[in-house]
């Protein structure tokens, strides 16, 4: 009687053992998809940051004064005013 119960004892140990042990090799699967997921992650950020500074510098390059101005002399044809014209109407 006492060997069977022993021999029980033995059996649920190494159940309980195996379940540890598939537990643990799960966890170290679910880290190093964690880690890899974060590593695609940092690298799609830095792409989004450099993407974001061109946007930045190509915003400003196209509404810089100089852009503008140039813009409207030579598409629009608009002239500068350089001094004022006093017009008087006769009554």
């Amino acid at each position: 009687m006492r060997k069977d119960i022993f021999v029980y004892f033995l059996f649920i140990n190494i159940f309980v053992l195996f379940c540890i042990c598939l537990e643990t090799i799960k966890i170290r699967w679910q880290f190093s998809q964690e880690f890899e997921n974060n590593a695609y992650l940092q690298v799609a950020n830095n792409k989004l940051t450099e993407i974001n500074i061109n946007l930045k510098t190509e915003y400003y390059h196209l509404s810089s004064p100089a852009k503008v101005e140039r813009h409207a002399k030579e598409i629009l044809q608009m002239v500068e005013v350089t001094k004022a014209i006093n017009v008087t109407y006769e009554k």
